[in-house]
């Protein structure tokens, strides 16, 4: 399954990981947690650790570095999105996976068969 969404992904090139992943990422794992979990309850960082684990599990197939890489930066998104909102976290998602794809981040974090992992965060 991973081979083919590589294979569709690969033809996004530039857009997937700059445009497309940053928004459907902060849609799914901040925004929506944000609107319809923790304003009704509260629990700002409870709803948050929560919603960046499972955010970070999907990226459990990179490598378990990178995995916490994406928590943590799951947690800095989190914050920003609760502080400044939905644009401001999915410009600083964008951000990352820019410096990820420019300066080679998830080289250090290969996953167990050693190949790197293509797209975005």
């Amino acid at each position: 399954m991973i081979e083919k969404l590589k294979t569709y992904t690969s033809k996004l090139s530039f857009w997937w990981p700059i445009v497309l992943v940053p928004i459907w990422q902060e849609l799914v794992f901040r925004y929506l947690p944000y609107r319809f979990i923790y304003l009704p309850i509260g629990k700002f960082w409870e709803v948050g650790l929560l919603s960046n684990i499972v955010f970070a599990t999907l990226h459990w197939y990179i490598g378990k570095w990178f995995t916490i890489w994406a928590f943590l930066w799951g947690i800095i998104l989190w914050w920003v999105m609760g502080r400044y909102g939905l644009i401001p976290a999915i410009l600083l998602h964008s951000l990352v996976n820019v410096v990820d794809l420019r300066f080679g981040i998830r080289k250090l974090f290969r996953n167990k068969h050693g190949a790197e992992i293509n797209g975005g965060l």
